[in-house]
């Protein structure tokens, strides 16, 4: 027996874009406010203070101790992690001789702001703790690798919408414990957990957000969802900067609420995806939404169904055929319904009433040569993606000119960025459009990294710090494009499987990225050029990817072989088309 229906004309029967979709992306993509807060909260509660080695409370203490030696005049400057004495002695003959120490900061450090201004400045991560305040960034990615694949094959088994809440309960549980902290240790590990929670919500977004519509508006969802996450980010600013004199945990505390609120509106008014419900066999679940978004749109459930009585007679003679779906003809529309849905809406053949598609794992990734293929190339591309995001992000405000006002047009060029991504993929597909986008990203940070050495000069550091701002409006181009394409070429019950470990993968270059803001310290131009390159080599990786532009999500690692057969057979055509017109002519 051959399957019946497939989701997305139910989907259409459904309103492709009626009220109820996309009242449900709305409520889905709040989730990308408070996972863009945690993911960047520490460019503002870690920002850099200002400081100084402090002086003793009595002076005379600088020359006490074993090193006491007989001054007749110094001069004490106390500068960041150096403390420096220079002072002249008088020898015999009254030739006076010249004398230089350093020492480092021996009576702590005196900070520009208050002290609770900074986590940096709170718990001392200066001169050789600095590193940590990098590290602490680290540590969220760090969690977001874990988040990538636990969370996603949670969200496998026992639901999207369960993980999306879930996760977004935990942003905000574990925020406020951050903002609690009291010391680095504790800090550090809270930042690893949050991480994982972040990443949670993330994949629970744009994966629910792809299921709930059909293919041809599947590009709204790049659109929507990077909206979305671009008003998170630039708004981060604007709570930063109107409560840059309070400490950093009030910050920490305020960015976190905004978990709690969306929390409460996902739990009461989001649905399962109704795609997993399919494709899982819980039928009852998939036909409560169906009834519920049909009533939304306005649309009769039993015309959507597609003729109930039809289905009944489909039923009754698999009865006759050996099904075990035992229904009463009497009872006409949802038994049969039911049973219609149980074997035909997961897209597979059935032989029993409620069977499930075979669960599939990451390991059928190593099983299948194409799928291999396909994951080698998306990871490559999900570690330089995340690379060059990060490391755009987190030197943002480090260029010349006010801080806050750099990382809002930093963060500001991902809106304009989703619009044009749209208009790439509706002209090119999304394969195409991926790859102009990192083409665009690496001749901005080429260029940008070509400025940088020369930014004392501040026309040129401006120059410098716009070329950045135009490497993230192609950045946050590749990497929206890259979430919502890679799900596309991945079967049903791998796809957030698949997503997942590509997110987890490309955590090792964002584990790596807040470290680039301490090598730009040091070679300025070298960020920029490694960010570059690495894009050169995703885009001519790219060529092994198939395009998904007018497909329906695939089922089954079957459909993946059949578009690439089907690929096959049209580029051996296409020479002989043009043999054959070379001989007409």
């Amino acid at each position: 027996m051959k399957t019946g229906v497939e989701v997305d004309p139910l989907l259409r029967a459904l309103g492709a874009k009626g009220r109820y979709q996309l009242t449900q992306l709305v409520l889905i993509c709040l989730g990308s406010l408070g996972a863009s807060y945690q993911l960047f909260a520490n460019i503002f509660t870690g920002r850099d203070v200002p400081f100084h080695c402090a002086p003793p409370i009595n002076s005379s203490h600088l020359t006490g101790g074993s090193d006491e030696i007989p001054w007749n005049s110094s001069s004490v400057t106390y500068d960041t992690c150096v403390i420096r004495l220079d002072t002249n002695t008088t020898g015999g003959g009254n030739h006076s001789r010249h004398h230089s120490r350093s020492y480092g900061c021996l009576y702590g450090y005196q900070y520009d702001l208050s002290l609770d201004a900074s986590f940096m400045s709170e718990f001392d991560l200066v001169c050789g703790g600095y590193l940590l305040v990098s590290l602490a960034q680290t540590l969220v990615v760090l969690g977001q690798a874990l988040g990538a694949s636990v969370a996603s094959m949670v969200s496998d088994r026992f639901g999207r919408k369960r993980v999306l809440v879930g996760s977004q309960l935990g942003l905000f549980v574990v925020g406020v414990g951050i903002g609690l902290a009291p010391t680095y240790p504790i800090f550090a590990v809270l930042k690893v957990v949050v991480g994982f929670f972040q990443q949670g919500v993330v994949t629970g977004v744009a994966t629910m957000g792809i299921e709930l519509f059909t293919l041809e508006s599947r590009v709204l969802i790049v659109v929507v969802s990077n909206l979305f996450w671009a008003v998170g980010t630039t708004s981060m600013a604007l709570f930063a900067f109107l409560l840059r004199h309070a400490s950093w945990r009030v910050l920490q505390y305020t960015l976190s609420g905004v978990s709690l609120l969306t929390f409460l509106l996902q739990f009461w008014l989001v649905d399962e995806s109704f795609r997993w419900l399919a494709a899982n066999g819980k039928v009852e679940d998939a036909l409560q939404m169906l009834r519920r978004a049909a009533r939304i749109n306005g649309k009769n459930i039993d015309s959507i169904l597609d003729n109930p009585d039809r289905w009944q007679q489909l039923s009754s003679s698999s009865d006759s055929e050996g099904d075990s779906a035992h229904l009463s003809v009497t009872n006409a529309s949802t038994e049969v319904v039911s049973s219609h849905l149980a074997k035909n809406l997961s897209g597979h053949v059935t032989t029993q009433f409620g069977q499930r598609t075979r669960p599939l794992t990451v390991l059928d990734i190593f099983r299948h040569k194409r799928l291999l293929i396909n994951a080698f190339v998306t990871y490559y591309s999900w570690i330089t993606v995340a690379f060059v995001f990060f490391t755009l992000y987190m030197t943002s405000t480090s260029y010349v000119g006010d801080p806050y006002l750099n990382y809002f047009l930093t963060a500001v060029m991902e809106m304009p960025s989703c619009i044009i991504l749209y208009f790439l993929i509706n002209r090119f597909g999304r394969k195409k459009s991926v790859q102009m986008s990192y083409a665009f990203t690496a001749v901005s940070l080429f260029a940008s990294a070509t400025c940088r050495p020369f930014s004392g000069i501040y026309i040129v550091g401006t120059l410098s710090a716009v070329f950045a701002m135009f490497g993230m409006l192609g950045g946050s181009a590749a990497f929206s494009g890259l979430f919502f394409y890679t799900p596309e070429y991945f079967p049903t019950n791998l796809r957030q499987q698949a997503l997942g470990t590509s997110s987890t993968m490309g955590r090792i270059g964002g584990m790596v990225a807040p470290f680039m803001k301490n090598l730009g310290q040091l070679v300025k131009w070298a960020p920029g050029v490694i960010g570059g390159t690495m894009c050169c080599f995703a885009i001519a990786f790219f060529r092994f990817l198939p395009e998904t532009k007018g497909r329906e999500l695939p089922r089954d690692i079957a459909d993946i072989k059949l578009w690439y057969k089907e690929a096959r057979n049209a580029n051996i055509q296409a020479p002989k088309k043009a043999v054959s017109t070379q001989k007409d002519v």
